[in-house]
């Protein structure tokens, strides 16, 4: 296996320095891997970390990334910084899906599983035969990490999450029924509890296998608001809508929405570039392209299906070069 270079593996807060890679050894049924020193920018190692390539038996039980932060600098998220950085590299593999595990006692490291967006499957036994028996361990937590669409992404205010049962009242009543938002929206608006809770369903089986959620304020984790992201070309991503309820607006939560998506195509899956589109008359959405540094490309118009409405778009660019400029110059 060709081992690729991990010279952008770093965040503007954490830094991670290769430190060796080590072929795959079919006999102890162990992957290729890479090891890392975390460090901060100055070069003050932290922790350390690693990533295991592929799937088999073992890494499901001892995860295809492991992570350990030093005493004095935890607490500050930095093994979910490091996750999500090694995401990028899983990615560059061609990894759909990473496995990350810890002991049920450990719930910091079951709360950096959460943080970096990783679903619950189950609490499994670890095989007598596995070297972490031999330590003492007998169960271990086991966490998902969908590469392309992860259950949950947070910012600094608000969390990124797929859609549950409860969330319908939350939408129909700070989204989906508001003029004020849906009128900058290509989707009907609904105005019933019962179409609401339908709409909530459909929601859920479209979110098992497409990048979209539902946005939802961390302290509460209410629902106020969505969005998703597609790839219409290979390392090509586009926005495809992002609402935020009316009483919600003007608190830079766009601004934190869009910065997961953007971290989670340029960072993540390795994006080329990303399309951000909005009507022409919405000075919120322009406003937020420039603040991104995105670039004006071209308008069209678009016949909007529910009401007839015919709608100029203004779409934008944001390429690589300038979004990894942006992150080293901070």
């Amino acid at each position: 296996m060709e081992f690729y270079s991990t010279d952008e593996l770093k965040d503007g807060v954490i830094v991670l320095q290769l430190d060796h890679t080590c072929d795959a050894q079919p006999e102890k049924r162990w992957l290729p891997a890479y090891y890392f020193n975390i460090c901060l920018p100055d070069g003050t190692r932290i922790g350390n970390c690693d990533l295991r390539i592929g799937h088999n038996d073992k890494t499901y039980i001892g995860g295809n990334i492991g992570y350990g932060i030093e005493e004095p600098y935890r607490g500050h998220h930095y093994a979910a910084r490091a996750c999500a950085l090694l995401f990028r590299l899983a990615a560059k593999h061609g990894m759909e899906y990473l496995i990350i595990t810890c002991v049920p006692s450990n719930r910091a490291s079951s709360r950096t599983c959460e943080l970096a967006g990783g679903k619950y499957l189950e609490t499994a036994r670890i095989p007598e035969d596995n070297e972490m028996y031999a330590e003492g361990k007998r169960e271990v937590m086991v966490y998902r990490f969908d590469l392309m669409n992860p259950v949950c992404m947070e910012g600094g205010h608000i969390r990124l999450r797929k859609a549950e049962e409860k969330d319908g009242a939350s939408m129909l009543r700070h989204v989906w029924s508001d003029e004020a938002v849906y009128r900058w929206m290509l989707y009907q608006p609904t105005l019933t509890e019962e179409d609401a809770c339908d709409r909530c369903a459909r929601t859920m089986l479209y979110q098992k296998d497409h990048p979209a959620w539902f946005v939802a304020l961390k302290e509460t984790d209410e629902a106020i608001g969505f969005c998703a992201l597609k790839e219409p070309e290979p390392k090509h991503f586009e926005e495809s809508g992002i609402a935020i309820g009316r009483a919600y607006q003007g608190r830079g939560y766009g601004r934190e929405i869009l910065s997961l998506l953007l971290e989670l195509a340029f960072g993540r899956l390795g994006a080329e570039d990303f399309r951000y589109g909005y009507f022409h008359d919405n000075e919120k959405s322009r406003k937020l392209a420039e603040h991104f540094g995105f670039q004006y490309d071209r308008s069209y118009e678009m016949t909007r299906p529910w009401d007839g409405a015919v709608k100029t778009v203004d779409s934008c660019l944001l390429k690589r070069e300038q979004y990894m400029k942006q992150q080293r110059d901070g």
